[in-house]
């Protein structure tokens, strides 16, 4: 009997307490950031084969080659670029033996001047096969705190249109979205174009304009609430 009064006593002193507390008024936004992105390091694929030779220049005389012409124009090609494959098929005539590559440059100039070089020198195939922003991680995190600060400016409009002012910030919804961003490479590539002289009948490149990509969008929101005081 004692247990239920003391019970029961208990109940009603914390159903007081709670009854007195001040009720907190809030007002809950949204944050909002965005920014336009460009890549800056591109990933070229290229394939040099034997056939591209009637004098079936051998694959090491093309590779020395492609490196050299390469170290020339001022490509560090021991960091940049890595072999992918080495590999034969059989055809009726003997082997067809083929080597892959991949080479990593960084801005659009040295792009547009790799192409240039890689296209002086006949190989079997070049193409751009990825392009990526360096800096997303840190552009990402600057976007957060542009978004709670935009959230913090909204609370602040809202509240001073009643005449009243916000406090202290009592809950943050981050919508962490962190996927990739995505460049169109094969619009890009428009601009890597050569020309022919017809009178000399030979091939000459011309200075490549820069290869320019559509700009990507990354954006962040946050949700946020602020006491919004009398």
């Amino acid at each position: 009997m004692k247990r239920l009064i003391l019970s029961a006593v208990a109940l009603i002193v914390a159903f007081g307490v709670s009854a007195h507390e001040p009720e907190r008024n809030e007002v809950i936004v949204n944050g909002y950031a965005e920014r336009k992105v460009t890549p800056d390091k591109f990933t070229l694929a290229i394939t040099i084969s034997e056939t591209d030779s009637k004098g079936r220049i051998s694959l090491d005389e093309q590779e020395r080659d492609m490196i050299k012409r390469l170290k020339s124009e001022g490509f560090d090609t021991d960091e940049a670029l890595r072999l992918k494959n080495n590999y034969s098929s059989y055809k009726r005539r003997g082997a067809l033996a083929t080597r892959s590559y991949e080479l990593v440059v960084r801005g659009a100039e040295d792009l547009s001047r790799a192409f240039m070089v890689l296209e002086e020198l006949n190989l079997h195939s070049v193409s751009l096969k990825s392009a990526t922003c360096t800096n997303l991680d840190a552009i990402r995190e600057e976007l957060r705190r542009e978004a709670i600060r935009d959230a913090k400016r909204n609370a602040e409009v809202l509240a001073g249109a009643i005449d009243q002012e916000i406090g202290a910030c009592t809950y943050i919804h981050d919508y962490n979205s962190n996927g990739d961003v995505y460049f169109n490479v094969n619009s890009a590539m428009k601009a890597r174009g050569y020309s022919m002289d017809s009178a000399v009948e030979e091939a000459y490149y011309v200075e490549p304009e820069p290869i320019e990509f559509a700009e990507s969008t990354i954006s962040h929101t946050i949700q946020a609430k602020f006491e919004l005081l009398q």
